[in-house]
């Protein structure tokens, strides 16, 4: 019998059991008696030689068969949605040659991935970057921006960004700010596992993405992803408005002191709350605000805090301080934040994640009020740093980013909290 080559469906017989899957290549720096195989759960195991009675190849990998695409015909009576990559776990499949997943970006890629894409939109497609989202940088908020703007003159109904979901709440708010009055739906879509698992989230988060684009009327930036740890529905979360809670539940991500903007289920159908949004309208000319300050910081408070790391930040023009509870810090700490406000616009956000800001109520509060700290409202500290970048590169002298700091740009600030929203 032929010796099962790498990408080969195999059937293993150990002393116990058999075990199907495919044949992966093995790391260097594991034991040479024993292979590695992916189970159809996703999952890779190892089975050491000396436990293996019999190996069988059910299916030969036909490489050439994988490399040989059909070009797509997409029906014209569709919207077209364009597809702009930047990396990330959602749109990958297995590599055989080298054990691990690739990206794949090409329309007739995400058909071959997701088929059922074609019967929503027209699609186009265009690889970005080819990146970790941990590694996303505020230059390529600013490319990604660019990209937006043309793709919206050529004409595209709607786009969803591919990214990893690591910093995608970060790329989120700053579209949300650095693109305004937006005629189309700007959807992030990531995946917390790749589409080789069978546990993956991929195709549903890509799919209801689509089909929110294409049957709401929503208008502006918003990250799709897993509403529950089951395939029931996905949430509509506002760009700069939701945060990654859990490090690998499928729904890991959440709308922070407000509801999602909507539900969408596995069939397609929409289910809209009551959190308002801006709609759909071709009218609106996109206005691109793309520079960055990225002199900007987030500074952690925390028991035990030298106040000589705040000379790491003398020459920032921004500061964000995450507070504690309504905004506080350490009362040894106020007059060096003086210091460091007549040089830095500094906001101040809480750790608590949920709630509002409110330096009035308590005196540390009202010290930093008159030693030039601002308050970020009902922002999360992703946010407001985001913003505090976006309004320092956007404004001719420090006041001027101030007032447009506290001003509300695309309802990252909430006239009320939904009280309903805490750990929805």
């Amino acid at each position: 019998m032929t010796k099962p080559k790498v990408g080969d469906m195999i059937e293993v017989k150990t002393k116990d059991k058999t075990i199907k899957g495919i044949l992966m290549p093995r790391p260097e720096l594991l034991d040479k008696d024993s292979i590695i195989i992916k189970l159809q759960s996703g999952y890779n195991i190892g089975i050491e030689n000396k436990n293996i009675k019999e190996i069988k190849t059910l299916e030969k990998y036909d490489e050439k068969k994988e490399e040989k695409k059909k070009k797509v015909t997409f029906n014209k009576n569709l919207p077209i949605i364009s597809i702009l990559h930047t990396g990330g776990t959602i749109a990958s499949k297995i590599d055989y040659r080298t054990g691990g997943v690739e990206s794949k970006f090409s329309p007739e890629d995400l058909v071959e991935l997701f088929p059922e894409l074609k019967d929503i939109a027209q699609i186009r497609s265009k690889l970005l970057f080819q990146m970790s989202s941990e590694n996303m940088e505020p230059e390529h908020w600013q490319i990604l921006a660019k990209e937006v703007d043309k793709e919206i003159k050529e004409g595209t109904n709607g786009i969803i960004i591919t990214h990893g979901t690591d910093t995608m709440h970060y790329t989120a708010a700053a579209l949300s700010f650095m693109l305004q009055s937006l005629p189309i739906p700007i959807l992030l879509v990531g995946a917390q596992r790749s589409s080789d698992r069978g546990s993956s989230d991929a195709a549903m988060n890509l799919i209801a993405a689509a089909n929110f684009i294409t049957k709401s009327d929503f208008s502006g930036v918003a990250i799709c992803m897993h509403g529950t740890t089951q395939d029931k529905c996905c949430y509509i979360h506002q760009g700069n408005k939701a945060r990654k809670l859990h490090t690998s539940r499928r729904d890991a991500f959440r709308s922070i002191n407000v509801l999602p903007i909507a539900k969408v289920f596995t069939n397609g159908r929409i289910e809209l709350s009551q959190t308002p949004y801006t709609k759909k309208d071709k009218k609106n000319k996109l206005k691109l605000q793309s520079k960055f300050e990225d002199k900007v910081a987030i500074i952690k408070m925390r028991p035990g805090f030298n106040l000589k790391e705040l000379e790491t930040y003398e020459n920032y023009k921004g500061l964000v301080i995450e507070g504690t509870g309504l905004g506080h810090i350490p009362n040894r700490m106020v007059e060096e934040i003086k210091k460091l406000s007549k040089k830095s616009l500094i906001v101040m956000t809480s750790q608590c994640i949920y709630g509002t800001i409110n330096m009035n109520i308590y005196s540390t509060g009202r010290d930093l009020i008159d030693a030039g700290v601002i308050s970020a409202e009902n922002m999360t500290s992703e946010t407001a740093y985001v913003k505090l970048g976006w309004a320092l590169a956007n404004s001719k002298s420090k006041e001027e980013a101030k007032k447009l700091f506290q001003t509300n740009i695309t309802g990252e600030i909430t006239e009320r909290i939904v009280k309903e929203a805490f750990l929805f």
